[in-house]
């Protein structure tokens, strides 16, 4: 993932570097709209989601993923992206939670920080 989009969207969401260290550890029992809003800047840089907050082709983002995981990873997305969400934010963040619980292997390749 690019540092220019990571820097981006701290700076558009004005998340803390704490709440950062803590996702990136996968914790996410945090409730700051900050790091909610961070999340969801994270997907649409990252060509998961629109500015609207649909799925774009999930195919072509889960293709930055080891080969080994893109098929899990795709399936795992579709159980999660129905999660509901308080606000677009909330609902990304609620996806990525649910994504990470389910494949934490994740953390070893993909960095919020």
């Amino acid at each position: 993932m690019k540092a220019d989009i990571k820097r981006e969207c701290r700076k558009q969401s004005m998340v803390s570097w704490e709440s950062l260290k803590k996702l990136k550890t996968g914790d996410f029992e945090q409730d700051d709209p900050r790091v909610k809003c961070y999340v969801r800047c994270f997907m649409i840089k990252n060509g998961i989601l629109n500015d609207k907050g649909q799925w774009t082709d999930l195919e072509k983002a889960l293709q930055h993923l080891p080969k080994f995981m893109q098929e899990s990873s795709w399936e795992i997305f579709q159980r999660c992206k129905s999660v509901s969400g308080d606000d677009p934010c909330d609902k990304a963040f609620q996806v990525a939670k649910c994504y990470v619980k389910l494949q934490p292997l994740i953390l070893d390749f993909v960095s919020f920080v």
